[in-house]
């Protein structure tokens, strides 16, 4: 896919991420005035927070969209983002492993240190 698929994609992406906070924090806010002022639009599922959200949404995605600097700025991002040279699996792995293993003898050392200084601590204290 070019990057500006994916540029495209991500401003949908945002709107969807948008919509989902956008809609709990409409639900919070209008059931501050009761339950019966968040009525059911369509369905019992899809309320007015829900349409008040989507609405709000898709603007934030089109306005996002039809920003200049906005669409610029991705569509440079995205331009770098695919000349990255990704890590094959196996290198993924092997460096994934690394990293278990250094955290393991890390906590291993700290552990003991931490014996140490108790059993120090205690020496020293009692």
């Amino acid at each position: 896919m070019s990057v500006a698929r994916y540029v495209n994609l991500s401003f949908v992406a945002i709107g969807l991420l948008a919509y989902l906070i956008l809609a709990e924090i409409f639900t919070a806010v209008i059931e501050i005035f009761g339950t019966g002022a968040n009525m059911a639009i369509i369905g019992h599922n899809f309320r007015l927070a829900d349409l008040i959200a989507m609405v709000s949404a898709v603007s934030i995605a089109v306005l996002l969209k039809r920003s200049e600097k906005v669409t610029t700025y991705a569509m440079e991002v995205g331009n770098e983002l695919s000349k990255v040279t990704w890590p094959s699996w196996n290198e993924t792995k092997l460096a994934t492993i690394v990293v278990i293993v250094t955290t393991l003898i890390i906590a291993l050392v700290l552990g003991v240190l931490d014996l140490l200084w108790g059993a120090l601590s205690t020496l020293i204290y009692s």
